[in-house]
């Protein structure tokens, strides 16, 4: 008798743990995809410039940090861009995908990432103005 009065406060226990972790993730989604195109285009220019910086210092270390955040600020936005212009997209995908790559491999391709950066920047002032 001792045990059935114990089982409805363990239900519902359970169903509000349950169903915090639920909001819990929704929102966490949520606020990682909040970024306007322009405000995404800047923050990956100023990824660049720092990229740019830590190539010259030939800090393998920080380029390989800077890829990912690279990688990090484009996926916030990206699917918005996708949907306005494909073209414009994988004109921002190839030079990106050449910096990841390029970013995690020993000895850095100083020449090669220095490349991809400016193509990078390039295409992100024309991905600034999309409207």
């Amino acid at each position: 008798m001792q045990t059935k009065k114990y089982i409805v406060p363990m239900v519902i226990a359970t169903s509000l743990i349950l169903s915090a972790c639920g909001t819990k993730g929704k929102e966490e989604s949520t606020s990682t995809k909040e970024m306007t195109i322009a405000d995404g285009s800047k923050e990956m220019k100023q990824t660049l410039k720092d990229l740019n910086s830590q190539l010259e210092a030939k800090d393998a270390d920080k380029v390989a940090k800077s890829g990912e955040k690279l990688e990090e600020s484009w996926e916030k936005f990206e699917d918005e861009v996708k949907d306005k212009d494909a073209k414009l997209y994988e004109k921002v995908e190839t030079p990106l995908h050449t910096i990841e790559a390029g970013a995690k491999s020993e000895p850095l391709d100083v020449a090669t990432l220095s490349k991809a950066s400016e193509e990078l920047n390039t295409v992100l002032s024309e991905v600034e103005k999309l409207k």
